[in-house]
C-alpha cells in the first residue's frame, strides 16, 4: 500500500489529537492510532467500543455522545 499524501498524514493527526482531547476530559485512556471506521466523530470511540452508534451521511455519533449533546442542550 503506497504512503497517504502529507496532508493526509496531518489532517489523521489533527483529528486524533482532537479525539484524545476529549478523551483525556473524559478521564478515557488515549487513542494510539486513527479509529478504524466505524467510529464516532465526536470521541473517536469505536462501535465495539460503544455498542450504538449512528450514522448518517458522513459520520457517526455513539449514544455517549447523544447523552453528552442531550445533557448540554437541558443545560442551556
Amino acid at each position: 500500500m503506497a504512503d497517504k499524501p502529507g496532508d493526509i498524514r496531518m489532517a489523521e493527526r489533527e483529528v486524533l489529537n482532537a479525539f484524545n482531547a476529549i478523551r483525556k476530559l473524559r478521564g478515557e485512556p488515549p487513542l494510539t492510532a486513527f479509529p478504524k471506521p466505524p467510529y464516532c466523530s465526536f470521541c473517536g470511540k469505536s462501535k465495539e467500543e460503544v455498542g450504538v452508534l449512528v450514522g448518517g451521511a458522513s459520520a457517526h455519533i455513539c449514544s455517549d455522545c447523544v447523552a453528552e449533546a442531550q445533557q448540554v442542550i437541558r443545560d442551556a
